[in-house]
């Protein structure tokens, strides 16, 4: 009867507006019920029910369930790997899932930025890259279409550096310290270098200061206080000693006039 606000199960009917019409032919009546509403992909299969109120019947109704066309609904999503970022040489699943009413009828792959690689897969929804690598970055788009719309959804490819690996472990014993500092090592190596520097540099300052007391000893040793006086001049040659006195220079008479000589 007229504009009438509709509540029901599932909530997802709307408020919804009509019209009715009646006409009477003699003794009975037509009545006409009409309404508007706006669907939703949610709305598909939702039951909408024309009930009349009339004294003569009790709880007369009929029912109809909405059918609802939509264009496909796309989810992207990576198979493998199954965790973490895309790296190079690894393996590379995506999976195309589309939902639509009616079903879709065309799914395709292609890269969005530039050409597919040749050595890209493609079966029906499922994409392929057996072995990742830099030139694979790009924008990936699958693409869904039934007789209602078409829809696409992007899927942004990364491929990142390989993780390193480390080299296998050798057989040299390692003792630990009780420090993470990588610095400590060099110190300790330093500081040994320093000491036989240290050591060598007096060992030579040592030895060069015992060569020069030895040179010292011996100059001094062999000069030690010699002097002679102009006194003893000819006496050398002289036979006795009256005549080392008599051939002596200056004699008893100028011994003032003596001087020492130092060599």
């Amino acid at each position: 009867k007229g504009s009438k606000e509709l509540t029901g199960s599932p909530p997802l009917l709307r408020p919804l507006h009509g019209k009715s019409e009646v006409e009477q032919w003699s003794d009975m009546y037509t009545v006409t019920s009409q309404i508007s509403l706006t669907v939703r992909r949610e709305d598909d299969g939702v039951p909408v029910v024309c009930e009349v109120d009339h004294p003569a019947v009790k709880d007369l109704q009929t029912k109809h369930y909405l059918d609802v066309m939509y264009k496909p609904q796309i989810r992207v999503s990576q198979i493998l790997p199954a965790s973490g970022p895309t790296r190079e040489g690894d393996l590379l699943d995506l999976l195309c899932q589309v939902e639509g009413k009616p079903e879709p009828t065309d799914t395709t792959w292609f890269r969005v930025d530039d050409e597919m690689p040749a050595h890209v897969i493609v079966s029906g929804s499922n994409l392929h890259i057996s072995s990742l690598n830099k030139s694979d970055n790009g924008t990936y788009r699958c693409e869904a279409s039934n007789e209602v719309g078409k829809s696409f959804v992007d899927y942004m490819l990364y491929v990142y550096d390989p993780l390193t690996t480390l080299p296998p472990p050798t057989t040299t014993a390692i003792i630990p310290t009780s420090t993470a500092d990588s610095r400590a090592g060099e110190e300790s190596v330093i500081t040994v270098v320093d000491h036989a520097v240290i050591g060598g540099v007096v060992a030579v300052v040592v030895f060069a200061m015992l060569c020069l007391l030895i040179i010292l000893g011996r100059y001094f040793a062999r000069h030690k206080g010699t002097y002679f006086t102009h006194e003893a001049k000819g006496a050398d040659d002289a036979a006795d000693a009256d005549t080392a006195i008599i051939n002596a220079e200056g004699g008893q008479n100028n011994s003032e006039e003596k001087k020492e000589y130092f060599i």
